[in-house]
């Protein structure tokens, strides 16, 4: 049976918070996954925040290995999970309320996500008026009191939206499993049977909006990762911009070494490649893979 209590227990107590607040809350929106591998103005966000909290992180844009470890850290210290992941429990506690006259790294932090809306803000920590007018501007098209004041239910519309037309886990891994020229493997080369781990499940499930599952053989054993947003968007551009076709054979299923980046959800083995391994491989560079080898009969791609 799969193991989904992680993922449920989440959606069961955002659900809650939706009844008891009621509309016009933090409710409005869902409060997103950022997770190791992701990349752009959300994981910047989340680096500000921690960076106020007093997890000194480099805000730049990249949620690596050290980024999690800070996540981690915050969220022992505040009694959740120590997943490393920022999902619905975290974000409250990880936002802070900036205003008028707010400095420092939660005001960045205000900033990086009203930009996101195309606010076009000076990303230096000083929320002044040009700051508090475009917060108010957005509360008004979001159904919000429009007081200019960053709080838990504006913070929640900000980072729970999608921006200016920026496309998320789901999406991509949906975009992912419609794309012809993309096919997922549908059992693992192993030859062990688990369906719940295989490429396609991963694909699967990502795309209904829950975490993918490792393999219950593998090094580590059964678990549930968020796939890396980076990730799948190398993947998908290998597809939709370089027009190759491809067969992905695992992502974060199989049996790899203790510390493959596969059980993290940010690397994908691909196979019966249009092009060869070598011209495949710098494409996934040119994606930002950290990671890409041509292994022989297959080739690795990770976004660390």
């Amino acid at each position: 049976m799969r193991r989904r209590f992680p993922a449920l227990v989440a959606a069961v107590i955002a659900a809650m918070v939706a009844v008891l607040l009621g509309p016009g809350t933090a409710s409005a929106a869902t409060w997103p996954v950022i997770a190791n591998g992701d990349s752009g103005a959300q994981v910047t966000t989340v680096q500000h925040l921690l960076n106020h909290r007093g997890y000194a992180t480099t805000a730049d844009g990249a949620f690596g290995p050290a980024t999690e470890a800070k996540v981690s850290a915050f969220q022992s210290a505040n009694g959740l999970t120590a997943d490393g992941s920022v999902g619905p429990l975290t974000w409250p506690k990880l936002v802070a309320t900036v205003q008028s006259g707010s400095t420092g790294n939660a005001a960045r932090a205000a900033q990086t996500q009203l930009n996101r809306y195309g606010y076009g803000l000076a990303v230096d920590g000083d929320f002044g008026t040009a700051s508090a007018n475009a917060a108010k501007d957005f509360q008004s098209k979001h159904g919000l009191t429009a007081d200019g004041i960053v709080g838990p239910n504006t913070w929640n519309a900000l980072v729970g939206g999608s921006g200016g037309g920026g496309t998320g886990r789901a999406q991509l891994a949906a975009a992912i499993d419609a794309n012809s020229r993309i096919s997922l493997l549908t059992y693992h080369v192993s030859g062990v049977v688990d369906a719940d781990s295989t490429a396609q499940a991963n694909i699967t499930d990502t795309k209904n909006g829950t975490t993918a599952e490792t393999s219950n053989y593998s090094d580590v054993g059964e678990r549930e990762v968020w796939l890396s947003t980076a990730m799948l968007n190398g993947m998908l551009k290998l597809a939709t911009e370089r027009g190759y076709t491809f067969l992905v054979t695992e992502i974060a299923g199989g049996d790899h070494s203790s510390n493959s980046n596969h059980y993290r959800g940010v690397a994908f083995d691909a196979d019966n490649m249009s092009v060869g391994n070598a011209t495949f491989v710098s494409a996934c560079r040119a994606y930002g893979a950290t990671e890409a080898l041509d292994e022989g009969n297959h080739v690795h791609c990770a976004w660390q």
